[in-house]
């Protein structure tokens, strides 16, 4: 696959391209900095199966660059990266066809990586789906799979404007939430099943990102039983999932005090399961957890919502043990 990366500023097009390798390490990747480079790359074959373009460039806009290669490949995946557009941008960007919207930023490259493999995944699964004319219902997910990459979008660009940081730490929270729920979506997409979800996939991929963009290297691990969850579970847990492992992140370990959290599935013999996040951190205090928090105030009205049960305590050495125990039928095979 050839990808074009089209940005005139050479700096962060160097960085865009350095990030995609690494999603992409086997593909060649064309940068384009002014309209001849464009030309000569739309000129030569084969013609891109992948866009990474900015919005706004000295000599066109992302728009007409998008345009211009799908003359070439109609259903050519495509993800806008830029620093200078703002919310009816972001809105536009969708609507034309673009698969996401990033925010131009170094803390964004994982998430420009993560889009553009999610991007090609979801038009290769699009391509072999037009061949057994299931394409509606996959056309529906996908539709709601770009609303969701929007809401993220538009809460990213609404938290770099506002002022109070206390205000921007719930809107960072939110869009965590929505990221975790697109990330799941997604899942179900990639495997063309409606109805259940490989449930293990998601909590590795979910507690990587989380990893990822917390930057300060606490290790998360998950050892999880494969299987499928119905959806009607899997969503509420795994927005349990991503509270209980972001609220270690967050509190389990103050300062730049190191450490690992464990993310365990395991099946029951009713076929139900058990969800455990642990870390080895400051734990609770030894009197118990207090008054909950929104995000612990969401857990527990998730885990209610599934009939499960929520445990949290300290654990013996240090450290904090949260267990979700849900009642059968469990993951399948």
């Amino acid at each position: 696959m050839r990808i074009l990366v089209a940005d005139d500023d050479p700096d962060f097009r160097h960085l865009a391209v350095r990030q995609v390798r690494r999603e992409f390490p086997d593909d060649e990747i064309v940068e384009v900095g002014d309209r001849a480079g464009l030309d000569r790359v739309l000129g030569e074959r084969p013609p891109p199966g992948l866009l990474v373009s900015d919005y706004s460039l000295n000599w066109a806009d992302g728009f007409e660059i998008l345009a211009a290669v799908r003359t070439l490949v109609p259903d050519c995946p495509a993800v806008m990266f830029t620093g200078t557009g703002n919310e009816d941008v972001a809105v536009r960007a969708i609507k034309s066809g673009f698969d996401d919207y990033v925010v131009k930023s170094v803390k964004q490259l994982r998430r420009l990586a993560t889009a553009c493999r999610t991007a090609v995944t979801r038009t290769e699964a699009r391509r072999r789906l037009q061949q057994h004319g299931d394409l509606l219902t996959h056309e529906l997910y996908h539709r709601l799979h770009n609303n969701l990459q929007l809401v993220i979008s538009l809460i990213s660009l609404t938290a770099r404007a506002v002022a109070d940081e206390d205000a921007k730490r719930k809107l960072r929270d939110l869009g965590q939430r929505v990221g975790s729920l697109s990330l799941l979506q997604e899942r179900l997409y990639r495997g063309g099943n409606f109805a259940e979800v490989d449930f293990a996939a998601y909590l590795r991929e979910l507690a990587g990102d989380l990893a990822g963009l917390n930057g300060r290297g606490i290790a998360v691990a998950v050892t999880a039983e494969d299987g499928l969850l119905p959806v009607d579970v899997a969503v509420p847990l795994g927005l349990v999932a991503n509270e209980l492992v972001t609220n270690a992140l967050k509190h389990a370990f103050p300062g730049k005090r190191a450490g690992r959290i464990a993310v365990r599935l395991k099946r029951r013999d009713d076929r139900g399961i058990v969800l455990e996040v642990l870390d080895d951190g400051v734990g609770v205090p030894e009197s118990g957890v207090g008054e909950p928090g929104a995000g612990m105030g969401l857990v527990r009205r998730l885990v209610a919502q599934v009939g499960g049960a929520l445990e949290m305590r300290r654990r013996e050495g240090g450290g904090t043990a949260c267990r979700v125990t849900v009642p059968g039928p469990g993951p399948t095979r």
